[in-house]
């Protein structure tokens, strides 16, 4: 890709704006609670703009999965969650916000005990391991600035673990807003100088494959079915817990989480539009750096440089999130256990370390952007799920073995299948036995535990 001298001033400038931002606040982010949930009074805007800038992470493989199969990628990656959100917004967030606890472990360990809070707390700390995302900006430095891909993804994850170190949550919000903002700004220029330059619908109809216009496309009705289980990965994640946990009271919680649907469909939109113009125009192109193809072709200089920094910004904006909520989880929930004397803001940052190491080495073995992400949210939703919402809406403490066995024996049954699957590959893709996604089986295994100790799940309480 080709950047011009102020194109790179831009990127230039954006790196350094970003650390301004974030270093601002770490005076102010001394204290324990500061540092961990900004003192709790998140404010409604600044909710809405962290939530919404940490879902896209992989938005490189969101332009390629647009580019590859149409709509229906909005089906698959927007509408099946806009149900999920939905339901979180007005059942679950005030809850949420209400119990006044600092990660999901500490929910589970309340509602229901220590075994079933500690299993959680490995659980959500493997899913919010930053490693996808590191992956992600890697190929992304890459692409742009021909570095090799292991100094790439140490220096991105680097960055953005720096102004994290120093400023915490309140660092990691702050930070967002800047990224919200250019995250919209890119796309928005990126829509109108496609426009201007291809024209209308009229071109996407007439350049584009049928199928791509169709709401299922050419995927199989249960791939459609297992990506919309995915939105799951909600109900259950500890980047929407935390923000819950920081709000200034459980109807900010609720309104933002209601705001930000209604920003996650304009970005989803942004997203679909760009990702067909690319297909419709340069059908031969690498499909997963669609977006990028496109804005060189059709963006001047400095909107160019604009456009780069809204993909830097969307995929940095995810890592320092998941990276601040795994690091949280590994203090909280272990090491504080072990050395209660030290402060909850210095372990946090030994789990900055950790999770730093544990992260690059991950993607560094499996180098696969989607294979983490699918094998993370496979076994974490298939454990987490139902014994997470039964704390959440149940009245009654439930019996800590019974949940820790089916959280236990959900995550091994679909890990197996998963694996095994993964061992029978065919052209590059998992055959799994009876064309079972792992996703049913470990659901199913979690329900049919339940349902067999249902009689002795509840405990009467004196």
């Amino acid at each position: 890709m080709e950047l011009h001298l102020a194109d790179q001033v831009i990127i230039g400038l954006y790196i350094v704006g970003l650390f301004i931002l974030g270093l601002k606040f770490a005076k102010k982010s001394l204290d324990e609670d500061n540092y961990i949930l900004a003192a709790r009074k998140l404010t409604l805007p600044a909710f809405v703009m962290t939530l919404v800038t940490t879902w896209y992470g992989l938005i490189l493989g969101v332009g390629e999965f647009v580019f590859g199969y149409g709509v229906v990628a909005w089906v698959t990656n927007g509408l099946f969650w806009y149900v999920i959100y939905l339901f979180f917004a007005l059942f679950m967030s005030k809850k949420i916000h209400d119990s006044g606890h600092t990660t999901l472990a500490d929910q589970l360990r309340e509602k229901i005990g220590k075994k079933s809070g500690t299993l959680g707390g490995i659980i959500t700390y493997i899913m919010t391991t930053p490693a996808p995302y590191v992956f992600s900006l890697g190929i992304l430095i890459n692409f742009l600035f021909g570095i090799s891909l292991g100094w790439a993804m140490a220096i991105g994850f680097g960055l953005s673990a720096l102004y994290i170190w120093y400023g915490g949550f309140r660092a990691v919000v702050r930070t967002d807003i800047l990224q919200f903002i250019l995250m919209f700004l890119g796309f928005g220029l990126l829509i109108f100088f496609s426009i201007k330059t291809f024209g209308g619908f009229e071109f996407l109809k007439t350049n584009l494959p049928a199928t791509h216009l169709t709401f299922v496309g050419e995927l199989p009705i249960q791939t459609i079915v297992v990506w919309g289980l995915l939105a799951c990965w909600t109900l259950v994640d500890p980047n929407f817990y935390a923000r819950c946990f920081a709000a200034k009271d459980g109807n900010i919680a609720k309104k933002g989480v209601l705001w930000a649907l209604v920003f996650w469909f304009i970005f989803d939109m942004a997203t679909l539009v760009t990702g067909l113009y690319a297909r419709a125009a340069f059908p031969e192109s690498d499909a997963l750096f669609s977006y990028l193809t496109l804005s060189n072709e059709v963006l001047p200089i400095i909107i160019k440089g604009i456009f780069v920094v809204t993909l830097l910004s969307i995929i940095m904006s995810t890592i320092d999130s998941f990276l601040f909520s795994s690091s949280t989880i590994i203090a909280k929930d272990f090491l504080k256990k072990k050395w209660g004397d030290i402060s909850l803001k210095t372990l946090t940052r030994v789990g900055i370390v950790i999770t730093l190491i544990l992260s690059l080495v991950l993607v560094l073995t499996l180098q696969s952007v989607i294979g983490i992400i699918y094998a993370v949210g496979t076994v974490g939703v298939s454990a987490l799920l139902l014994p997470t919402l039964l704390s959440i809406f149940s009245k009654k403490k439930l019996n800590d073995i019974l949940i820790t066995i089916s959280m236990a024996t959900a995550a091994i049954a679909s890990g197996v299948w998963l694996i095994e699957g993964w061992m029978k590959q065919e052209y590059g893709w998992p055959v799994y036995r009876w064309n079972i996604e792992p996703m049913y089986i470990g659901i199913g295994a979690s329900i049919i535990i339940l349902l067999i100790t249902w009689r002795w799940l509840f405990i009467k309480e004196d």
